[in-house]
Parts: C-alpha cells; structure tokens; sequence
C-alpha cells in the first residue's frame, strides 16, 4: 500500500507554513500508513503538538533553518525519496507547498498534482481535482511515486504519536532569511478566520495560547492598535481604520472592547464571535455569538477541546 509524507516547514520566526487542520484533514480521508515529516529551527517548542496528533512525525532541526531554505529542504527531501518506489508526498494547497512540491516532483521526476480535493485508495490511488470554476471533478489516477497540493480540513484529535528529532544540514553557500512584507500580516487580510486579540487578554505573554489556538484552527491572527501599540503584536496585525481591513467568514473577538477605530476594519465579517467580561462593551451589538467571560479562559478552554 502507498504510504503518504505530508511535509511540514516550521520557522519560528513565521505562522506561514505550518497547517495542522490540513494534517487533521489528511488523516481522515487516508487509511493507509501516514507519517509526517517537518523541517525546523525549533523543533523542542513544537514536539508536543506533533506528539498529539496520532500521526508518526520525524523533524528536521537546524538552528540556523529559515522558511526561505528551499534549496536545503529539496536536498533532503530527495535524499529521503530518491531510492523509495512507492510513496505520495503531500504538500499544502498554497503558494508555499506548490513551489515546494513542484520542485520536488521535478527533482525527482515523479507526477505533480496540485490543488487536489480527495484521496481516494480503492481500487488504486486517485485524486480528485475541480475543474476551474465549474461543479465539475475530475479524477487523476497517481502513479506509485506522486507528489500533490491538498486542500482538506479536518478537527484535530489528541491522540499519541511517535516523534523522533533529527539534526541536518543546511549545505548552503549563502545565508537566507525570511522577511514578511509589511502590510502582508502573513495573509490576515484575505484570511477565512481571524482570531482577534485586544488590551483585555492583559499581556504580551497571553498572546502564545492565542496563537497556537489559531494553528489547531488554520487562522490568521490579529489584534487592536492598543495591542500593537504596547508592541504585543507587530503593527502589521493591526486591525482598524488606520490599517487593514478584514472581511473573514469567521471574526473572534478576545478581550476587545469594540471601539469604532477597531471595528470599522473588521464590521463586515460573516459571522462574528466576541469574548469580554463587560457585557455592555459594544462589540457585543455586532457580535452574532457573545460570550461574558475571561477571554484567556475561554482560549484555553478550546485548546484543550481541539
């Protein structure tokens, strides 16, 4: 039976790159024998969430690794997969895992496959594709060596996992680095789900659980000029009438008020969630769900649930 690779790169210095639904998503519509493999440069912080995700996980650590390090990443991948005959390497659907997988494929010579919706196994591997804009699917039977971009979101499980951490090489001449542009927010403007964050999570430190709840739900994080103003977030993440506009299908509010400066980048979101122990604070009258509470609790509370 073809055994599946999804490939992971963590940077700690970058949310992008790291989808732990689409992991979720993978696990769930794949019976056959999974394992994921993760390129780092701090693999001790993130050995936990991998240990929880019922998957077999090896990663790759260097310190000196950046998510720019593509040339290093396709050097072990095809290290790794040049001898093996049958396997499926899976990258995520975006702009990252499709540079990446393309280069793979190419290196390696295999069938690429991007934006692939289905994993089929019986009778043989498949995948399902859309045909542009239309209704229409169409089924792509792989080959014993495949590499494809999957678009698949699932509810991660706790479930123990092996993980095993590896050191590796770099072999780089040159030194790269990741730089996020500045008014990108690491894709928060065009992003499905933003979680929020204001002044009332009350510390810099209350932002870590913020984050790692954003992961488990594949969202972009955000937060009010307060925040970004005491240096708690970077001012790209500034959501507002002084800088970006946000129109997500799902908007949580934690620990903010709802000032007009705030909400007027953000008013035009589908449907909107607020967390705030005042329960006269005016996001509540644009909220479609509201909950009066400690937000840093409830924060915790869904971390622990997902």
């Amino acid at each position: 039976m073809t055994s599946i690779y999804y490939i992971q790169v963590e940077d700690r210095n970058s949310m992008d790159g790291n989808r732990s639904n689409t992991l979720a998503g993978l696990k769930n519509n794949f019976a056959g024998e999974k394992e994921v493999l993760v390129f780092s440069n701090h693999a001790t912080e993130i050995t936990e969430k991998y240990a929880q995700s019922g998957v077999k996980t090896t990663i790759y650590q260097n310190d000196a690794y950046t998510i720019a390090n593509f040339d290093a990443v396709l050097t072990k991948l095809k290290q790794i997969f040049r001898s093996k005959t049958d396997y499926l390497l899976v990258f995520d659907n975006d702009s990252l895992g499709s540079s990446l997988g393309s280069r793979i494929a190419a290196l390696l010579d295999i069938t690429f496959v991007a934006d692939a919706k289905k994993i089929t196994e019986t009778p043989n591997l498949t995948v399902t594709q859309d045909i542009g804009a239309t209704s229409a699917k169409r089924v792509i039977p792989l080959a014993k060596q495949a590499v494809i971009t999957f678009s698949c979101n699932g509810v991660a499980a706790n479930e123990p996992a092996k993980v095993d951490v590896s050191s590796w090489s770099l072999n780089e001449q040159t030194k790269q680095q990741y730089r996020q542009a500045k008014t990108a927010g690491n894709g928060l403007a065009f992003a499905k789900v933003v979680l929020a964050g204001g002044k009332g999570l009350g510390s810099q430190q209350q932002f870590k659980p913020l984050m790692k709840l954003a992961q488990k739900l594949n969202a972009s994080v955000g937060a009010t000029k307060a925040v970004t103003d005491l240096g708690w977030l970077s001012p790209e993440r500034m959501i507002g009438i002084s800088n970006l506009t946000v129109k997500p299908d799902v908007y949580y509010a934690f620990g903010i008020s709802g000032a007009v400066q705030h909400t007027s980048g953000m008013n035009k979101s589908k449907q909107v969630i607020a967390v705030n122990t005042d329960p006269e604070a005016p996001i509540f009258k644009l909220a479609n769900y509201g909950i009066v509470g400690d937000a840093n609790k409830v924060i915790s509370q869904l971390n622990d649930l997902l």
